[in-house]
């Protein structure tokens, strides 16, 4: 009768893995949790807040599909999405969260989690203020 370490092993290593995940789902959240106070645009810089268009890419699915689930969520205690200047901005983390529990489609799971920060990573730096113009150089240039 063979041995059964190896399967133990791997289960074990598996669970290992799911709670690591976990875990490092739990820092995130700790990390953007704000008070209330924050502003719309503090949001937009520090890359907690995508445009339609760049959640749509993230979530692989059409903006339509997003913008839906941002009026359907806009009344709720947890929205997806806030609208702005006419626009919809949509949370990276709550898009992150509604992708891993099935909420905006079938799809679900860490793994489809995984492959949405993937994309988000792209929109990381997206809105960094631009810096100061030097006036004194491109007058003497």
């Amino acid at each position: 009768m063979p041995t059964t370490k190896p399967d133990v092993r791997t289960a074990l290593a598996a669970e290992l893995e799911r709670i690591s995940d976990a875990a490092r789902r739990l820092a995130n959240h700790v990390r953007h949790l704000d008070d209330g106070r924050r502003s719309v645009i503090s949001r937009i810089l520090s890359g907690e807040l995508l445009t339609l268009d760049q959640a749509a890419y993230v979530a692989e699915c059409s903006d339509e599909k997003l913008r839906k689930h941002c009026e359907l969520t806009a009344r709720t205690s947890r929205p997806l999405g806030i609208k702005f200047a006419g626009r919809w901005l949509v949370g990276k983390l709550e898009l992150l969260d509604d992708l891993e529990q099935g909420k905006i489609d079938r799809r679900r799971g860490p793994d489809v989690r995984n492959r949405a920060e993937e994309r988000a990573r792209k929109y990381e730096g997206w809105a960094r203020p631009q810096g100061p113009l030097d006036v004194a150089k491109r007058a003497a240039g």
